[in-house]
């Protein structure tokens, strides 16, 4: 590695940490040794490139411009790294927000992830239940819906259906149309504030019952224990399904499946490789 590139890495990393101690502790380096490479980045370029005082570190407006410029380098640099090594370097800690029924999918395929990259560690969120607020800190994050934040990317639309559990349909009957459900306990989880309407056929169908949860997962098993009749993911039922465990309910009814976007809070700056590829899982494992 160069001494000029090994300057630019520890300069995009000082402009993150903000502190020649914050960066030398993460480092393991000395602050004479990042200072120091500062110092050779100035003197090359000729200019300044931080305002410091005791208090704060701050981006001067060259400084600002060569930041805009070592991360296009530094990405050109780790593009070539990979075509030539055949892999990509990616490494730490990648924090991603998925509902329950994704996320337990993706868990599953993580070894995949894994073997590509094992320098790499995630940590999944789980929330079905979500709103700006649960976005704070995470590096990638599922939304159901269209997306307000920026550069945020379709991965594609989950199939839903609606299930009972055989217990339930033999003490409650059958329900033969959609107008039944308003007969019917249906099970609720949010991903908004106010509960939603199930959208079947042409009709947005208002139902209420004795549970609504902040988890599908929740949902699933008081199904499964008889509580009533929900909407959910198919490939959170399948298994189910396949067993005898739940029944599908108004079979050919049309349901309006999920739209899944994913985000990411790296607006304005350089995606991290770690948080590039697990991106490029999250596309690559959508189920089909």
């Amino acid at each position: 590695m160069s001494d000029l590139v090994r300057s630019l890495r520890l300069f995009v990393r000082l402009a993150e940490e903000g502190s020649f101690s914050a960066l030398a502790r993460r480092q393991n380096l000395s602050h004479t040794t990042i200072a120091r490479a500062i110092d050779d980045l100035e003197a090359h370029f000729g200019v300044r490139l931080f305002q410091r005082s005791t208090r704060r570190l701050s981006l001067t407006g060259d400084g600002e411009r060569l930041l805009e410029h070592a991360g296009t380098i530094l990405d050109h640099l780790a593009q070539a790294e990979a075509d030539l090594a055949g892999a990509v370097a990616a490494r730490g800690l990648v924090r991603i927000g998925v509902t329950t029924a994704l996320g337990l999918h993706y868990a599953e395929r993580l070894e995949r992830l894994r073997v590509r990259h094992p320098g790499l560690l995630v940590e999944l969120l789980f929330a079905d239940w979500r709103d700006a607020a649960d976005d704070v800190g995470l590096d990638l994050w599922l939304t159901v819906g269209s997306s307000r934040t920026a550069g945020a990317v379709p991965l594609g639309k989950l199939a839903r259906v609606l299930v009972a559990a055989p217990s339930y349909l033999e003490e409650h009957g059958l329900p033969v149309n959609v107008g039944d459900l308003s007969q019917h306990q249906c099970l609720t989880y949010g991903y908004a504030a106010r509960p939603e309407p199930w959208p079947i056929g042409s009709e947005s169908i208002s139902v209420a019952g004795f549970l609504r949860a902040n988890s599908s997962e929740a949902v699933l098993r008081a199904i499964r224990g008889g509580l009533g009749i929900g909407l959910l993911p198919r490939l959170q039922a399948e298994e189910d399904l396949s067993r005898g465990l739940l029944v599908e309910v108004l079979p050919d009814a049309a349901i309006e499946p999920l739209s899944i976007m994913v985000a990411h809070g790296f607006q304005g700056m350089r995606m991290p490789m770690r948080a590039r590829v697990a991106m490029d899982f999250l596309e690559a494992e959508f189920p089909a």
